[in-house]
Order: structure tokens, then sequence, then C-alpha cells
């Protein structure tokens, strides 16, 4: 598997020491411990599955806002994605929490300033044991590692740039223990 920067490998690595529970293929919620990866957290967003049409952010680190311009804490990831790309968008979150599995894709980000930004996001479900306060079915829980791949201008940079749109150049399917799933952009 190829994974270009060295952060994102190391959140790989992180993940794959995780404890898992008996019977499950990937780690609780509750072993993801922040302060076990300090240096990591700036460029870590953590996504809950509430349904098809709404993957809620639920953290979303300080160096991806500064990327972004704002905080997008609360929001719906699927707003910030084509039209026509969030079906595939949204089966792509759904696959890694219904088929365990992780995702590697390289994405180009719009920024409204019409500046371009390349980042490698690397992200794996977490089993989501912490009750939900009504009782109901704890939802899916998703986390990403997400890092540029290509230098940028500081002098390109406008402080009133926001994130506009998220295009999938590459998207690598990973196989953490029941099979790599196909998946077709």
């Amino acid at each position: 598997m190829k994974i270009r920067n060295a952060r994102n490998r190391k959140f790989y690595d992180y993940w794959q020491g995780l404890e898992k529970s008996d019977g499950f293929d990937m780690p609780n919620r509750s072993s993801f411990r922040p302060e076990d990866i300090p240096s990591l957290l700036p460029n870590i967003i953590v996504y809950e599955l509430i349904s098809r049409d709404d993957i809620k952010i639920r953290l979303q680190g300080t160096a991806i806002n500064e990327r972004f311009g704002h905080d997008m804490t609360g929001g719906n990831y699927l707003d910030y994605v084509e039209d026509d790309r969030k079906r595939i968008a949204s089966d792509a979150f759904w696959l890694m929490a219904q088929q365990p599995c992780g995702i590697c894709a390289v994405l180009e980000h719009a920024l409204s300033s019409g500046r371009n930004v390349t980042v490698e996001s690397i992200g794996f479900p977490l089993r989501n044991n912490i009750p939900n306060p009504d009782g109901g079915e704890a939802n899916p829980i998703i986390i990403y590692q997400s890092n540029e791949i290509d230098d940028l201008n500081p002098l390109e940079f406008q402080s009133d740039e926001r994130l506009k749109l998220i295009l999938v150049v590459e998207r690598q399917i990973i196989d953490i223990g029941k099979g790599a799933p196909v998946f077709v952009d």
C-alpha cells in the first residue's frame, strides 16, 4: 500500500496498534486516545455516520481549519462534495463501517480563492462502543488523518478563502481483516 505522507503513515501505524475487541476487526472508539498522538491532532477529522445523507463532522483539527478557512465541526461533510458525487462519497464512508476497511485517498480541495490543495487522507472505522444517551444503537465512527502532499507557496494564501469542493483523484481500499471490498468511483 502506498502512503505518501509520513504523518499518514504514523496514523496508520497507530490505528493498527489499537486494541481490538474479541470478535471485531476494528478497535473500539474508547480505545482511541488522542493524547497518544498529539503531533497528529491538527490534521485529524472524526466523522459520525448519522444517515446516508448526513455525515457529521464531529471534530476537525486546527491545521484543517486553517487550510479550509473555517471550522466545519458540526457540519455535514456531504455539503462540501459535488452534487453528482455525494452518493459515492456517502457510500465510501458507509463501506468503511459496514465491511470494515480503511481508505487512503488523494483529494483535490478547491478553495473559494480559486486555489487548489492536494491532500492525502487515510481513514479507518472505529467500533462505536460508547452508548447513545437515548439508548439507541451508536452511530458508526470514521477517523481520518489528512495531510497536504504538495508544498504550498505561502504567498498564495488568502485569509478569506474557504473550502468549496472536494474532488477524489485516487482511492485505495485497505483490507483490515475482512477482505478488500470492490468500490467503484
